[in-house]
């Protein structure tokens, strides 16, 4: 090898040796950056998220600090008694009208049923006028109010439904949206109610007061009744309904009619022909344009049917009842 060749390999390895550590140096200095980077978008996204509860926090702040709950009282509290008297009307219409509107059905009144869904929807129209009226302002009132009944119906739907699965899940969060309407409807009267009721309280003279919220209050049960009877049995379900009565009358002499009647379901059932009955009726909560039927015949013997209202092979499941 050369004097030259050997200086040339000298300078190569200087130059090597000198290289390698520059270029480890650039790759630390790259990683730190990308570490720095990686905190800096950690940092902005933790900030963010702060900024955004802060916000959340003060936009719920402002609202609580309008006024003392003595001051929300004077709405919350006619607006719940205003939803229970409301419910109470409708319910009770609901329950009747069919027994007083088709006297030629054996139709009765289930008073423990009644009583249950008394209970419920007065307790379910209730809480709505404490949530609509805890809101200062009346915009807030009806949507917030609104929203918020609409997330406790999607709660109700979904223990109804017993949602074990994402598909019953979505199924009662379908069922809610479409009613968020009618929420703010319902949040929106409850508050009109309350409002009236306070200015008869505090503007109307002692002398025309009573008057005043007597013609208040009557109102109210006059939309409850009038929503209740909105509630009425339609054709179709009168015409099944008036199907199955005329069965179990023809049945005692008329053999042929059998068939069309639950007797492989309830064997027992024809030992009863000929006694009176009575038919409580209620809308289906498992089965879509369906009803469900309790049967009470006198000496006390009892049968639950689920009818498919329209359709001539109506009965769809039928059992004997203790």
């Amino acid at each position: 090898m050369t004097d030259e060749e050997q200086f040339h390999k000298e300078v190569f390895l200087v130059v090597i040796l000198k290289f390698i550590p520059l270029r480890e140096q650039k790759k630390k200095i790259e990683r730190n950056n990308v570490v720095e980077s990686i905190g800096l978008k950690v940092d902005q996204k933790q900030g963010a998220w702060q900024e955004m509860l802060q916000r959340i926090f003060e936009t719920l702040k402002v609202p609580l600090q309008q006024e003392s709950l003595s001051a929300r009282s004077e709405r919350m509290i006619p607006a719940a008694l205003h939803g229970a008297l409301l419910a109470t009307a409708y319910t009770l219409a609901g329950a009747m009208v069919n027994v007083y509107s088709f006297p030629k059905l054996p139709l009765g009144l289930d008073w423990l049923h009644i009583l249950g869904s008394l209970i419920g929807i007065s307790a379910a129209f209730a809480l709505a006028g404490v949530i609509a009226g805890w809101f200062s302002e009346e915009y807030n009132g009806i949507v917030a109010g609104g929203a918020i009944i609409t997330a406790i119906l999607a709660i109700v739907f979904l223990f109804q439904l017993g949602a074990k699965n994402s598909a019953l899940t979505m199924q009662s969060l379908l069922m809610a949206i479409p009613l968020i309407g009618v929420s703010m409807l319902a949040a929106g009267a409850l508050r009109w109610t309350a409002r009236r009721h306070n200015e008869i309280i505090h503007k109307d003279s002692a002398e025309i007061r009573p008057k005043r919220l007597a013609g208040h209050v009557l109102q109210i049960i006059l939309v409850g009744l009038f929503l209740g009877i909105l509630g009425r049995m339609d054709l179709p379900a009168e015409t099944t309904l008036t199907q199955f009565h005329e069965l179990l009358q023809a049945a005692p002499n008329d053999r042929s009619v059998w068939v069309q009647l639950p007797v492989k379901q309830v064997p027992a059932l024809p030992e009863h022909f000929g006694q009176d009955y009575t038919f409580y009726v209620r809308p289906s909560e498992f089965a879509l344009g369906s009803l469900d039927v309790t049967v009470r015949f006198a000496d006390g013997f009892r049968m639950d049917c689920l009818l498919s209202i329209g359709n001539s092979n109506f009965f769809t499941d039928c059992l004997e009842k203790e």
